[in-house]
C-alpha cells in the first residue's frame, strides 16, 4: 500500500459527554478511544471465539503491503514552552507505538524543526522589557538579531533560521525524532508526507504557512498552543486552539488503510482481529447504528436506534431556576454561566472534516420552544396532594390517578413548538467554536425548549436531543412602603385609640395613604420577562356607615374608598341616617341617656395585596407544565384606616334665647333692680300672684320652648341635603320626675295649621305649651342626629313674684285728727272744740301695705277712692287719688248729724278702694273700710256769749267756729254729701271781725280744712288757757284732762314734726322705712 495514502483521521462518528471528552488527559484514555474501533492482540480466546461467532469472513487484498517510511515534519514555535514539548514527545511516542501495533511494522517516523516567534516569554519564564518596547516587539527583535546572517536562501524571504540553542532544545525529546534546521528541511521535501505544526503567535504562524508552502506539503494540522494569548480560530486554515497542553492526546491523526470486502454480509464492514497467534484474521460486522439479523439463509446488517451516549440525552433534561431579576427577557451563555454541557460529535472522517469549509458534511443545531398545555396547580393540587415534582410526567397517568382530572381545562393550551434556533455549522466551525456556539444560543424568555444536534458526514447522521426547562424563580419585589393608617389621638394611660373625625381633611388624608398603597401595588420590580402575569392575591373590606362588620368588595374600589363624594353619599343618602334616633318604636322620646351608640358612623376600609404573579413550572420529560400563582410571603401591605363622622362633624347648631324674650327678661330686670341676673342663658319672667303655687292670682307661666328658644343647624358639608332630615332635637326641664321629651319633630304643614303665605309663623309637631311654676326651672336641649350628640344647650326660666300686699292691715294707720293727735285716730273721736265737726286727715303713701323683695316685682297704685257715709245714710265719694304713684296726705271734715235732729253720737263709716297694676299690667283692687265715732267733747258755757249765735243762722256764710275753706261731709236725713270750696264768715261777732283760719299752724300752703274765728282770739292756738279750759270743762275724767293740759305745751312742734316727717317719707320706700306711721304719744 501506498504511503500516500496517510490521511488526517477522524474517529468514527459517536458524541461524548463534554466533561468526559475534556478529561482525556493521558494516554490511557487516548487508548480506550482507540480500541473502540480497534482490536488490541491482548484480546483472550475465549472473547475472540464468542466475538467471531457471529461474524462472517472477509476477504483481503493479498497486494496491500507497508514497504516505506512515513515521515512526518513536526514544526514548533520558538516560542514553545518545555512543558508542551513534553506532551508533544509522549504522543509521538504514542503514535508510533499504535501505527508499529497496527501494521506490525516501525513505518512512522517524526522529524522536528523550529520557526521564529514573537515571544513574550523564554521557555516558560516571564520575559521582562527594560526600553519601553512591547514584550512581543522585543522578542521579534532578538530573533531577528539572533539568526542575522545565517539565513538559507533557500528559506522564503520572511523565513530566518533560529538559533542551534533552540534546535538543541529539540534534541532533549527524543519522540520527537531528528531534529533538522529549516534549510534541511526544505531541501529534502521530497522526503516529507505531512506536516503538523505549533503556533504560539502570529508571527510563528506566519513562518508555519511560509515553511509548509516551501516543503509542498499538503496534509497539514496546525495546533495553536495553550500558551498563545491569540486564538486562530476563524482567522487561519486548518489550526486548531489546544486549550490544555494535554489535548493533543485528543487527537489521532494517522490511519492505515487496507482493502476489505464483505460480500457474504450486506451492509457490513471489514474487521480485523489478531489473535493469540499472531496472525490477522478478517471478520465482517455491522457499522455502528447497525445490527446483524437473519434473512433467509444469510445475515444482513440493519439499522436501529442510535445506542451511543448523548450529554443532552436525560429523562428529566436541564433544568435552570432564574433567581435574579433580568433586564432582558434574553437568556444565553447556558454553557458558562450555567453549566449545561456541550456535545462533542466525531466522526470516521475526523480531520478531514475539520478541514472541509463545504455544508454538506455538516453540523445542524436546532432550538424549539414547546408549548405543552398547563394546568392550575390548585386544580391539581386539590385532585393529586403535593406537589408537582410528585406528579406523573404524563397527563394520562394523571388521568389515572385521578379521573376528575379529565374535565380540567388547560389555563394555557398548548400549541406548535416555536422554533427559536435553527443553523447548521462546518464541522470546523462547530468543533473550533463549539463552546461559543452554544453559549450563543438565544432563549427568549421562560419556557421548556428542546435542543438538539445532528451530525452528518458523507454517508450517515446522528442526533443528540435534549431537554431545557427555564423556570422563572424571581418573584415580583415593591419598591416603596406600605402606608400606615393614623389616628387622632392615643392614651397611654387606658392604650385606647381614638379614631380619627371624619372630614375634608381627614378623607384627603386617607385618600393620599390609599395613593401610597397603590403605589405600593403598581410600582414592583420584576424580570424583563414576567410582563401582564401579575396575580396579586388583592382584597378590599369595607365597614360602611351603621354596619358592625367588614364586607368585601371588589378591590378596584379601594381607591374611591375615601372619596369625599362617595363618602358623604353613602352616609347622608342612607335611609339610617334619616330616622330620628331619639324616638322610640312606640313613637315616644326615648329616656336614655345616650340614645346612638358611639362610633356607629365609622367608615372603615381595609385592603390588603399580596404580591403575587403566574410562572409555570416547566418540567423535562413531561406532556404537560404546572402554572402557579405564587409570591414572595414578605412582599404584602397592608392598610387599615378608619374615620368616624360624630354628631359634631357631621352637623352644626345653634340655640338662643329669642330677642323678644331676651328684651321681655331685661325688662324684669330693670323692675328688679339687679345686676346678678343674665339673659344670655336665662329667661326672666313675672307671676301674678304673691307667692308661688298661690291662688292669688296666675302663678304660673306658660309658653312653647320654641316661643323662648330659636335654633339653627346645618350640615358641614356641602351638597344638595335638607338639614332636618338629620339633625332631630329633644328638651328635658329640671326635676327628678322630668323625662325627655321630642321637641319640633316636624314643621306643620299650612293645611294643618290653617295659616297661609310669607307671614305665618312656623309651627311644630311636639312642641307643646309647657307650664313653668318653680321658682327656676332647667332646661336641657339637645340636638342629635344618627351619628350623635351635635351639641347640647342649658336656659332657665326664672320665675318673679309680685310683690305681696296688706293694705286693710295698715288702713286704720292711715288716718288721724290734726286737731288731737297725729296718732291714728281711734273709732270714737271728739269734735273740733268750739265746733260741730271733726276732722280727718287720710295720710297714704303708694308703699303702705307692700311687701317688697329682691326677688319680687313691684306694684304701682294707680287710684284710690274713698266714700264717705254718715251713719246710714247712702255714700258719698269724698276724694279721689288718681297718679301713677298717688302720693295722698287729704284731711277733710265730718259734720256732725243734725238732721233731722242732732244726735249725741255721730257715726261716719269710710271705704277706700286701692287700684295697683302689676308688672305684667293686670289691674288689682283692693277695699280697705273703717268706722268712726264722733262726740262733741266741748262743754257748754254759761258766761253770756261774746258773740251772737244767731247771726249767722241759715246763711249761706260760714258760721262762727264753722267750715269756710276745705271738704266737710255732711248729711241730710237720707243721705251723705260732700260740700267743697270756700265760704265767707258771717260777722255775728260784736266789735271783733270773723276771719276764715286754719285749724294748724302749718303754713298755708299744707292747710287743708279752715274754719271762721273771731279775730281777737288769734285762733284756737292763739289763747292756750281759754281752749284747754274749755275742753277740760267737757271732760269728765279728771285724769284725762290733767294729762292734756301737760301735754298741750309739745303739740304744736309735734304735729309740724309729724307733717314734715310726713313730707320727706313719700321719697323713701318700705325697705329703708317700714313704719311710716308713727305713735307719738
Amino acid at each position: 500500500m501506498s504511503m500516500k495514502t496517510l490521511a488526517l483521521f477522524a474517529v468514527a462518528i459517536a458524541l461524548y459527554r463534554s466533561d468526559e471528552t475534556q478529561a482525556v488527559g493521558t494516554k490511557s484514555n487516548v487508548f480506550a478511544v482507540k480500541r473502540d474501533s480497534w482490536t488490541d492482540k491482548s484480546l483472550n480466546e475465549s472473547l475472540l471465539a464468542a466475538t467471531t461467532a457471529n461474524l462472517a469472513a472477509c476477504s483481503a487484498s493479498s497486494t496491500s503491503a507497508y514497504i516505506n517510511t512515513v515521515n512526518v515534519l513536526l514544526v514548533f514555535s520558538r516560542c514553545t514552552d518545555n512543558s508542551l514539548l513534553t506532551s508533544v514527545d509522549a504522543w509521538a511516542r504514542d503514535m508510533k507505538r499504535i501505527v508499529k501495533d497496527t501494521v506490525r511494522r516501525d513505518v512512522l517516523n517524526f522529524q522536528a524543526t523550529m520557526v521564529p516567534g514573537a515571544c513574550t516569554a523564554t521557555y516558560g519564564t516571564a520575559a521582562t522589557t527594560t526600553s519601553g518596547t512591547s514584550p512581543i516587539g522585543s522578542a521579534i527583535s532578538t530573533v531577528t538579531s539572533t539568526i542575522s546572517g545565517i539565513t538559507s536562501s533557500k528559506l522564503p524571504s520572511s523565513v530566518q533560521e533560529v538559533p542551534a540553542s533552540d534546535l538543541n532544545r529539540l534534541r532533549a525529546f527524543s519522540g520527537l525524532g531528528q531534529v533538522q534546521s529549516l534549510s534541511s528541511c526544505i531541501s529534502t521535501t521530497s522526503s516529507q508526507t505531512a506536516a503538523i505544526s505549533f503556533a504560539t503567535d502570529a508571527a510563528a504562524y506566519n513562518a508555519i504557512i511560509a515553511v509548509q508552502g516551501a516543503i509542498k506539503v499538503s496534509n497539514t494540522i496546525n495546533f495553536q498552543t495553550s500558551s498563545s494569548t491569540d486564538s486562530c480560530s476563524g482567522r487561519y486554515d486548518n489550526c486548531i486552539d489546544l486549550k490544555t497542553d494535554e489535548d493533543i492526546f485528543l487527537y489521532n491523526p494517522f490511519t492505515v488503510t487496507n482493502i476489505l470486502n464483505c460480500k457474504n454480509l450486506a451492509g457490513g464492514v471489514p474487521i480485523t482481529l489478531i489473535g493469540d497467534d499472531g496472525k490477522r484474521q478478517c471478520f465482517c460486522g455491522c457499522p455502528a447504528g447497525y445490527e446483524m439479523q437473519k434473512k433467509g439463509t444469510g445475515q444482513v446488517c440493519v439499522q436501529v436506534q442510535d445506542s451511543f451516549s448523548c450529554v443532552w440525552r436525560k429523562v428529566s433534561g436541564y433544568r435552570r431556576e432564574v433567581i435574579s431579576k433580568t433586564s432582558e427577557c434574553s437568556f444565553d451563555h447556558i454553557v458558562d454561566e450555567w453549566g449545561i454541557p456541550m456535545p462533542l460529535p466525531t466522526s470516521a472522517y475526523e480531520s478531514l472534516l475539520l478541514a472541509d469549509v463545504s455544508l454538506d458534511p455538516r453540523l445542524s443545531m436546532s432550538v424549539v420552544k414547546v408549548q405543552d398545555p398547563e394546568y392550575s396547580a390548585n386544580s391539581l393540587s386539590s385532585l393529586l396532594g403535593g406537589t408537582s415534582k410528585s406528579w406523573p410526567l404524563t397527563f394520562k397517568d394523571v388521568v389515572a390517578k385521578a379521573d376528575r382530572a379529565a374535565a380540567l381545562s388547560a389555563v394555557v393550551p398548548g400549541g406548535a413548538g416555536i422554533s427559536m434556533h435553527n443553523a447548521a455549522k462546518t464541522w470546523k466551525d462547530y468543533q473550533s467554536n463549539r463552546v461559543d456556539i452554544v453559549n450563543n444560543l438565544g432563549f427568549s424568555g421562560f419556557g421548556k425548549y428542546r435542543l438538539e444536534l445532528n451530525a452528518f458526514d458523507y454517508s450517515s447522521s446522528s442526533k443528540c436531543t435534549g431537554c431545557l426547562a427555564i423556570v422563572d424563580g424571581y418573584r415580583p419585589r415593591a419598591t416603596t412602603k406600605c402606608p400606615s393608617s393614623f389616628t387622632d389621638s392615643i392614651s397611654s394611660n387606658t392604650a385606647s385609640i381614638t379614631l380619627p373625625t371624619l372630614t375634608m381633611d381627614s378623607m384627603d388624608k386617607a385618600n393620599g395613604l390609599i395613593e401610597q398603597y397603590s403605589t405600593f401595588v403598581d410600582s414592583v420590580d420584576n424580570d424583563a420577562c414576567s410582563i401582564n402575569n401579575r396575580c396579586d392575591l388583592r382584597q378590599f373590606y369595607k365597614q360602611n356607615f351603621f354596619e358592625r362588620k367588614y364586607t368585601e368588595y371588589p378591590h378596584d374600589q379601594s381607591s374611591v374608598c375615601f372619596n369625599s363624594k362617595l363618602v358623604l353619599g353613602d352616609l347622608l343618602n342612607s335611609a339610617r341616617a334619616k330616622v330620628n334616633p331619639l324616638k322610640g318604636s312606640d313613637g315616644r322620646c326615648l329616656d336614655v341617656q345616650t340614645p346612638v351608640p358611639v362610633g356607629q358612623c365609622s367608615r372603615c376600609c381595609k385592603m390588603t395585596t399580596a404580591l403575587r404573579e403566574y410562572w409555570t413550572d416547566y418540567r423535562c420529560g413531561s406532556d404537560y407544565d404546572v402554572r402557579y400563582c405564587d409570591g414572595d410571603s414578605t412582599q404584602t401591605c397592608t392598610f387599615e384606616q378608619c374615620l368616624v363622622a360624630n354628631g359634631d362633624t357631621l352637623a352644626t347648631v345653634t340655640a338662643q334665647i329669642k330677642p323678644s324674650v331676651v328684651a321681655d327678661s331685661e325688662k324684669v330686670m330693670q323692675s328688679l333692680n339687679q345686676t346678678a341676673y343674665q339673659t344670655a342663658k336665662q329667661i326672666h319672667r313675672m307671676l301674678g300672684c304673691t307667692s308661688f303655687y298661690g291662688d292669688d292670682g296666675v302663678c304660673e307661666h306658660k309658653a312653647k320652648l320654641s316661643d323662648l328658644v330659636d335654633t339653627t343647624q346645618s350640615l358641614n358639608f356641602n351638597g344638595n341635603y335638607n338639614t332636618n332630615d338629620y339633625v332631630n332635637w329633644r328638651f328635658k326641664l329640671s326635676g327628678a320626675s322630668k323625662k325627655w321629651q321630642l321637641w319640633k319633630t316636624r314643621v306643620k304643614t299650612s293645611a294643618e295649621t290653617g295659616c297661609y303665605g310669607s307671614r305665618c309663623v312656623a309651627m311644630y309637631e311636639n312642641d307643646d305649651v309647657l307650664t313653668f311654676s318653680d321658682p327656676e326651672t332647667e332646661i336641657l336641649i339637645e340636638a342629635w342626629t344618627q351619628c350623635g350628640l351635635v351639641r347640647n344647650f342649658v336656659f332657665y326660666v326664672d320665675l318673679h313674684l309680685t310683690s305681696s300686699t296688706d293694705l286693710c292691715c295698715q288702713f286704720g294707720k292711715m288716718w288721724y285728727q290734726t286737731s288731737a293727735s297725729l296718732t291714728p285716730v281711734i273709732t270714737q273721736m271728739c269734735a273740733y272744740p268750739e265746733s260741730s265737726f271733726a276732722d280727718l286727715t287720710f295720710d297714704f303713701h303708694p308703699s303702705a301695705g307692700f311687701q317688697y323683695s329682691h326677688t319680687a316685682l313691684p306694684v304701682k297704685v294707680t287710684e284710690v277712692v274713698c266714700n264717705g257715709s254718715l251713719g246710714i245714710r247712702s255714700p258719698v265719694q269724698v276724694f279721689n287719688l288718681t297718679k301713677a304713684s298717688p302720693v295722698g296726705v287729704t284731711s277733710f271734715a265730718v259734720e256732725m248729724a243734725h238732721l233731722p235732729n242732732t244726735e249725741a253720737l255721730t257715726n261716719f263709716g269710710v271705704s277706700c278702694d286701692f287700684k295697683y297694676v302689676d308688672y305684667g299690667g293686670s289691674i288689682h283692687s283692693k277695699t280697705c273700710g273703717r268706722a268712726f265715732s264722733i262726740v262733741d267733747c266741748t262743754s257748754p258755757e254759761i258766761d253770756p256769749p261774746s258773740c251772737s249765735y244767731t247771726a249767722c243762722t241759715n246763711k249761706k256764710k260760714a258760721g262762727l267756729y264753722e267750715v269756710c275753706s276745705g271738704t266737710v261731709v255732711k248729711g241730710t236725713d237720707t243721705k251723705t254729701y260732700v260740700e267743697n270750696g270756700a265760704k265767707q264768715c258771717c260777722q255775728g261777732c260784736a266789735g271783733v271781725a270773723t276771719v276764715c283760719t286754719g285749724i294748724s299752724t302749718a303754713s298755708d300752703e299744707t292747710i287743708d280744712l279752715m274754719r271762721c274765728e273771731p279775730s281777737s282770739t288769734g285762733g284756737v292756738y292763739g289763747d292756750g288757757y281759754s281752749y284747754y279750759f274749755m275742753f277740760a270743762q267737757s271732760i269728765d275724767d279728771k285724769s284725762v284732762a290733767m294729762v292734756m293740759l301737760i301735754s298741750g305745751v309739745i303739740v304744736a312742734a309735734v304735729v309740724f314734726a309729724v307733717i314734715r316727717r310726713r313730707r320727706e317719707s313719700t321719697s323713701q320706700t318700705a325697705q329703708t322705712d317700714p313704719e311710716n306711721y308713727y305713735l307719738l304719744m
